[in-house]
Order: C-alpha cells, then structure tokens, then sequence
C-alpha cells in the first residue's frame, strides 16, 4: 500500500473520475462531464499528471446545487466524505474520496463539482459529451476555452500560489491547441454549439494569450477569428 503522502496514481484518477460521473448519470443526470486538469490528461500529451477532479454538470430540470449532488455521492458510495472548507467565512464543503487501501482519510483525491454559470462554464448534453477512457469529458472546444480561462485568472491573481500555476497552464494550452488540430476542431463550427457569451469569451481570451505569447496561427488555424 502506498503511503499516506503518496499523490494519486493517474489509474486512480481516472477511476474515481468514472465513479464519480456514474453516480451522478445513475442519481442525478446524465449530462456530467470531466474537465480541468484531468481531462486535459485524456486529451492531449500535457506532460504531467492530474492530481485533482474537476467535474461540470447540468440537469434541465434545474437540480444544480453543487452541495445536494456532493451529499447524493456521500450517501451512494462511503469511500467519499465531506470536510468544511477552510476559506474564510465558506459555507459550502469539500468532497474527497479515499483512495483504495484508505478507509481512513489518508490518500484521498479532491472532487471538485460545479455547474454551468460557475466560472463560466457552459452546458454539456450528454450526447455532446466525449467518452475517453470509460469516462464522460468535455468536448475539446470547450476544454480549451477553459483552459485558456483559467490561465487568465491565474495569470491576473492577488495570489502568489494561483499565479505559480500560469506554467502548467501554457502548456497544457498548447497541448490542447495542437490536438485540436488533429481533430479538425473548428471555430466556425463550435460557435453554434455554445451560447454567443461563451464563444465571444473564447476570442477574448485567446486574443489575450496572443498578445502576450504570440503564436496566432495556432488559434487561426482553428478558425479563431483574431
């Protein structure tokens, strides 16, 4: 058995991504999807590993409080537990799930759960969805937009920890942009899958990455229009 310091093995990543997503498809909805770091991982060579789970869903019939959906994974499955959150003056809690061989709070894996609207993510049916790896993901225009989101309000920061991520982010940006190509992803063709807001969003932010690190041509190539 690993020890308790030991950081989550990208198998088991990826096996509480995929417990997670069936939970909430088998209690909640099945337009749930992986995003963030580890679904960068599935999609393109970012170099590193996940080390979290980010997780986005979306129900029609507007159950979307991110703090019901972490008590219906903790009821239907006790590797996982809730903790307060540390922040000053938060109310809402933090889901874990233990990692196998734990049945203490010792390795664990943070399983973060938003919904549409929080960061600005957008909605995702279930039949837009990618399967990778048994696991529902974002589907790679979207991902990257994110992605690219993501790097601005680390880049912009007060804080030093958040800012010392803008690293990780070029290149997992990169990574993602060359894989877009590969898979003829097209601006032209997204930008009537999302609302205006998001794919207005994504020129913004991908003409701020351009301004300061150049390389247009792979966004144009894309068929941003910059």
């Amino acid at each position: 058995m690993l020890p308790s310091t030991s950081p989550p093995t990208v198998k088991e990543i990826l096996k509480i991504a995929r417990r997670t997503t069936d939970i909430i498809r088998d209690h909640i909805t099945p337009n749930v999807c992986l995003f963030g770091s580890a679904a960068s991982y599935l999609w393109a060579d970012i170099g590193r590993d996940p080390n979290d789970i980010d997780i986005v869903l979306w129900d029609e019939y507007g159950f979307s409080d991110p703090e019901d959906v972490k008590q219906i994974i903790v009821a239907a499955d006790d590797r996982y537990y809730l903790e307060p959150s540390r922040k000053l003056g938060a109310t809402h809690e933090i889901l874990y799930c233990r990692l196998p061989g734990w049945r203490t709070n010792g390795r664990c894996v943070k399983v973060d759960i938003l919904v549409p609207g929080t960061l600005g993510l957008p909605e995702i049916n279930w039949d837009d969805q990618v399967w990778i790896a048994n696991v529902p993901v974002m589907p790679l225009f979207a991902l990257l937009v994110m992605k690219t989101k993501g790097w601005w309000d680390h880049r912009i920061s007060s804080r030093s920890d958040f800012r010392a991520k803008e690293g990780a982010d070029l290149t997992d940006i990169d990574a993602l942009l060359d894989r877009a190509f590969e898979e003829e992803v097209s601006y032209q063709v997204e930008k009537y899958r999302y609302t205006s807001e998001f794919t207005r969003r994504g020129i913004t932010l991908a003409r701020k990455f351009v301004r300061i690190y150049g390389q247009p041509g792979k966004w144009r190539r894309l068929g941003f229009p910059l």
